[in-house]
């Protein structure tokens, strides 16, 4: 996998709101959702780009935990996020990283670039993500399975 790292030579320093982005990645990864409550506040905003599958605005735990990634990542065998490089901007965090994803079981792995920007709050619980990412890969992906089926269904 490519390193942003070596790239923009970043000093990254792990600062509270670094570490606290670092354990929500940590907690989403071992799907930990006592610490997920933990570090989020009670009413967090995922705004996820358009054109990304699934994008929009997704408000609260409810819609983001049981509508947004239920939904996303039933369209992938394998999907996960490897974040890179962490910047801490004072009330934001801007991690660079990559998606890497298998669309179907027995094809290759891709890597898709992103960018979530993490807004925290006076207290340090974070707020929520704007997730900007290249996803052309994914769309189409997404249309050519689309297109299949419709071929599948017009057979």
């Amino acid at each position: 996998m490519m390193e942003i790292s070596t790239f923009l030579e970043h000093q990254e320093k792990d600062t509270q709101n670094v570490k606290r982005v670092k354990a929500f990645y940590r907690a989403a990864k071992e799907k930990d959702s006592e610490t997920i409550t933990k570090l989020l506040v009670d009413d967090p905003v995922w705004s996820v780009s358009p054109g990304f599958p699934d994008g929009g605005i997704y408000r609260g735990l409810a819609e983001i935990f049981h509508s947004f990634y239920p939904s996303l990542l039933s369209r992938f065998y394998y999907f996960d996020a490897f974040p890179d490089v962490y910047i801490d901007g004072g009330d934001v965090v801007t991690v660079l990283g990559y998606y890497k994803f298998i669309k179907k079981e027995g094809e290759s792995s891709k890597l898709v670039r992103f960018s979530h920007t993490w807004g925290i709050d006076n207290d340090g619980r974070i707020k929520g993500v704007w997730q900007v990412a290249d996803s052309a890969q994914l769309i189409t992906s997404n249309k050519t399975d689309a297109t299949d089926a419709q071929s599948r269904a017009a057979d």
